[in-house]
This record gives C-alpha cells, structure tokens and sequence, in this order.
C-alpha cells in the first residue's frame, strides 16, 4: 500500500508526541554541585531610605574653564562669576603720552537658564568689580576662604546702563581709571600672564540680591552663562607716535583664560519636608544618605529577621526616589534628566563629587527620570557591597550618598563616555518626602546562606 503524504504527517506527529510525553523532570539535577549546608533562595525586600537631611552643596566644584554665570532665582539661588584678565597678544606699546579713550567689556552670551519662559528677558541689573585678591588654583569654590570675606571691591567699575535683557551679547563701559591702570603696567609684565595677573587681578560679575526672602517667588529670575572664550576687555587710547602725529589705537584682553569660577549661593536652604523635597541644581539643596546611617538601618532590619550578616549575600540594590505628576503636561520641564548618587572625595584638599562606579555599567538603573512610574531609580548594589564589608568605625563622610543632577560626554576618539556631577545647569526637581504614601526606598534583592 502507498503512503500518502497525510499518513506520513499524521505518523511522525504521533512519535512526537509519544517521545515528549515521555519527558520527566527532576527536580535534584545539579543538587550534588551545592554544598548541602547551603540553601539558596532569592528573595526581595523594600526598606524606608533613610534619608538623613537635605543639604545645600556650598563646596560644589565650580570651575568651568571660559564661562562666566551670573544671575538669580530669587533667594533661591544666586551666581557670581569671576574671572582673570590677560593681555591677548605679546608686545602691546601703549605709544608716548598714551590717553584713554574708551574700555569696556564685552561679552557673549553662550546659555540662558531660566525655570519660567517669562523670565527669559527680564531687565537685570548686572555689575562689574575688581578683584581684591589674585585668582588661582587654590580657590575652587565658594567654601575656598578667601569668598568668607569681602573679595571684591565693593564700588562697582562699570558706568552707564548697567541693565542686561538676556540678549545675545552684553557690552558695558568701564571707568577710565581702570583704562589708566592698565596703561601704567610695563611691557615686560604685559608679556607675561603670571605677572600681569599678580598686577591686575580680574573682575567679579553680580546682580541684585533680592530684597526680601520671603517674597520672592519660586522659579522667579534667570542665570546668565557668558562665553568667556568670545569676550575680551576692550582697550582704545590715543598716543604720539614717533613723528609727533596723535593716533588711535585698540588692545584685547582675554577673560578666564587662565583662571574663572562661579561662585553659587543657595540661599533658601529650607527645601526639604515630610511631605516633599525640593532638589535644586548647581549647589542648591540635595537628599543626602549618611553611610553610617544606612549600614545600620541594613543591619536592624537583618537581626529582626534573625539574618547573621556574613551570610547574606546581595545581589542587587537600588534607590527609588517617587514623585508625583500634578496634571501639567509642563510639570517636568525643570526636573532633571538625571538623579544619581554621588560620593564627596578631596583631591588634593579640594572637595569633588562624582557618580558611583555602577553608572558605568549601562545595563544598570542610571538615575533617569521616568515619567510613566514617576520615579528615579538608581541602582547601588557595588556601592553597598562594599558599605557592609567595612567594620562601622571605617566608615567616614567620604561613603555618604548625596543624590545630584548628572551627566555624561562621550569621547568619539576612545568611544569612552565619561559621567559627572552637573554644576552646569539648574534645575528643580520636587520628589515625595519620607512621610508620602510613595516615599524613597531601598529595594534590596538577596539570598541567605546556610
């Protein structure tokens, strides 16, 4: 009899099914491979974050090379820029009987950082002063000693309008007296930047402080980050030449060439409640864990569950930071990008903060803001592995967490992506406090060993 090709079909499906049905499972394979003594089981547990306090960052790094930010939100926030001041070209002669005509500054305008788009081109006042004192490395942020004491002269320099609307670029008359200084220094000073900089200090841009604390108006102002790069102090005098005739010339000089920094002042430190937390950018308020403080609070939850520390065994830790959505489809225009712990270490007496190592790995939690489950989700599982190794009398400052606005840059020469603290944007980001139905929390997975 011929076999059609349904038979054939029907056939082979038969044998199929008769060879897996005969499949069973057994559930002891690989049991040899674990130690009897050992039972492994993965389990999870959610633990209150215990959030210490809210800390403004006084000491956040602040030295951006060729940028000069200044401005306010309100008393919530306020930047100084300072800056050196060198000659931009070598051999600058000033002439016989040299007289100024005009000097001024400046200034290009590179970023506008505003909270509302209201506030884009409000009228600021905007002043110039002298340095009292020569900038160098030493002075890195606002807690260096020399910003505890007058560090400027306190009569401003510029004359004229002083009012900047947030348009491309700024240009300000200076007194002639500093014109006249300028044409006093000897060449072999101008020709060098470290001498003439031990000569003529450089300059502090401010604005208004405003009047009153409490009226001010959250999101109110605008910062002001000038390309320094772009601007120059601007320098025409007459001069006799040598047949006697009167003649005009024009000198440049750079601005943050050798030395700028931005001094940020929080200065409404209250921005943390049981309800909610306000984390502000640059060296505004943000949640900071203390090291100490969470190995303990790891260790009572473990001894209630009669966990002996040696045997547990992490697998992965995260952070949740919840916020809530108000209904603004605008609501999260100013919140940052990123919320990501990071450590404060001293290098070479000057404090800096940088993101934990987990943020190298892109397969992990990075801090995003996620707008479906409205939280930031940071994963520190490295981070508190090694936290509950240490004996708690090594446990120091430097193994705190404090929760900062990051972010990365990526080398297309290497294709490395390098990650920082952000201290070049603000922003204001409102998350749930401790007392919230959705507060911050430690979700821990782990198993215990037998």
């Amino acid at each position: 009899m011929k076999n059609t090709g349904a038979s054939l079909g029907l056939t082979a499906l038969l044998t199929l099914f008769c060879l897996v049905s005969c499949i069973t499972t057994d559930p002891s394979l690989g049991s040899a491979l674990v130690p009897s003594s050992q039972d492994i089981t993965i389990q999870t547990t959610t633990l209150d974050l215990p959030l210490e306090d809210v800390r403004t960052i006084d000491d956040l790094q602040s030295r951006i090379l060729s940028s000069a930010t200044v401005g306010s939100f309100g008393m919530e926030l306020s930047s100084e820029g300072l800056m050196s001041v060198n000659a931009a070209t070598d051999s600058v002669a000033w002439g016989r009987d040299p007289s100024v005509r005009r000097i001024y500054l400046s200034l290009v305008r590179d970023t506008t950082l505003v909270l509302q788009d209201n506030q884009r081109y409000i009228p600021q006042n905007l002043y110039v002063h002298r340095l009292n004192f020569e900038l160098d490395t030493t002075h890195r942020n606002a807690l260096s000693e020399r910003f505890k004491t007058a560090y400027y002269d306190a009569e401003p320099i510029n004359v004229g309008g002083c009012i900047y609307t947030g348009a491309d670029a700024w240009s300000v008359d200076l007194k002639k007296e500093i014109g006249e200084e300028l044409l006093r220094i000897p060449m072999e000073t101008r020709d060098s930047a470290a001498l003439f900089m031990k000569q003529f200090y450089g300059f502090c841009l401010r604005t208004d402080a405003p009047d009153d604390a409490q009226a001010s108006r959250e999101g109110e102002g605008r910062l002001n980050v000038f390309n320094l790069s772009s601007s120059y102090l601007i320098l025409s005098w007459d001069y006799t030449d040598e047949d006697g005739f009167r003649k005009s010339s024009t000198a440049y000089f750079q601005l943050g060439q050798h030395h700028a920094l931005n001094l940020y002042r929080s200065l409404k430190p209250e921005t943390g409640t049981d309800d909610a937390i306000l984390v502000q950018g640059l060296t505004g308020a943000k949640p900071h864990v203390s090291g100490l403080q969470l190995k303990q609070a790891i260790e009572a939850w473990a001894e209630r569950e009669n966990i002996l520390m040696e045997n547990l065994a992490l697998a992965k830790a995260t952070v949740e930071f919840p916020f809530e959505y108000n209904g603004d489809r605008n609501q999260f225009d100013n919140y940052a990008a990123f919320l990501y712990p990071c450590q404060r270490t001293l290098v070479d007496g000057i404090p800096f903060y940088a993101p934990i190592s987990e943020i190298n790995n892109t397969t992990l939690e990075n801090g995003s803001l996620d707008r479906s489950l409205l939280y930031y989700k940071s994963n520190i599982s490295l981070y508190l592995q090694r936290l509950l190794r240490k004996d708690a009398d090594k446990v120091t400052e430097e193994d705190d967490l404090w929760f900062m606005p990051t972010f990365s840059r990526h080398n297309s020469n290497t294709d490395v992506t390098y990650y920082y603290a952000d201290n070049r944007y603000y922003s204001l980001t409102r998350l749930n406090g401790t007392g919230a139905l959705r507060h911050p929390v430690l979700r821990l997975t782990y198993t215990v060993l037998k």
